[in-house]
């Protein structure tokens, strides 16, 4: 994952209020037409985003800008009013998303709360504490469940990925991910919990 430092770092100083702007401007164009409707929710996560430092600003806007790409595709768009905890929720995790792959499960839950209304508060909380590793272990333990999740994202990161996680039967991140409650252990097999089929919904491609 790269630090939020070493981005900062990357951008000559001289583009770095230009970037800014942009970024301000991105999240402007697409936060406030979808809350048009809803009054005052715009404006609250608007006061959310200002909060964010610079280089923040920037990795949000670029997760908002592939929210709406997905959106845009999507099949079951309803216009709900979204929930602004879910997006908060995101914003807060920021630094988390110079990671691609989590930014794009982020992109993902958003596109599903637009479109749908129907990302419970709670996954969005759950999400800010997974890692790459443990969304890939998780499709794969889905995938032994015949449990349909597409997700295209982490099936690119998992044929690059050869840490051997995978094969072993107990590892940290099957822990951490049974403490999360979206895995448990029947008979040495491990299988999603109700919350873990949701969850992986939640991140899943858009319809």
């Amino acid at each position: 994952m790269v630090e939020i430092n070493d981005i900062v770092k990357s951008v000559p100083k001289e583009s770095w209020s230009q970037l800014t702007k942009t970024a301000c401007e991105s999240f402007e164009k697409i936060i406030f037409p979808i809350t048009a409707t809803t009054e005052g929710i715009g404006r609250l996560i608007q006061i959310r985003f200002e909060r964010l430092q610079d280089a923040q600003k920037i990795i949000a806007a670029k997760c908002l800008e592939e929210t709406k790409e997905k959106v845009s595709k999507s099949k079951i768009y309803k216009g709900h009013s979204i929930k602004p905890v879910v997006v908060y929720e995101a914003l807060e995790n920021t630094d988390q998303q110079t990671d691609d792959t989590i930014r794009s499960l982020w992109a993902n839950l958003l596109a599903k709360e637009i479109s749908e209304g129907s990302v419970h508060p709670e996954i969005a909380k759950i999400l800010s504490k997974i890692t790459s590793q443990d969304a890939l272990l998780l499709l794969k333990i889905s995938e032994n469940e015949s449990v349909s999740v597409p997700i295209r994202v982490l099936k690119a990161f998992g044929s690059t990925w050869t840490l051997g996680l995978l094969n072993e039967k107990r590892t940290f991140n099957h822990v951490h991910l049974e403490k999360l409650g979206l895995i448990q252990e029947i008979e040495k097999e491990w299988y999603l919990t109700t919350t873990g089929k949701e969850f992986m919904r939640c991140v899943s491609d858009p319809q």
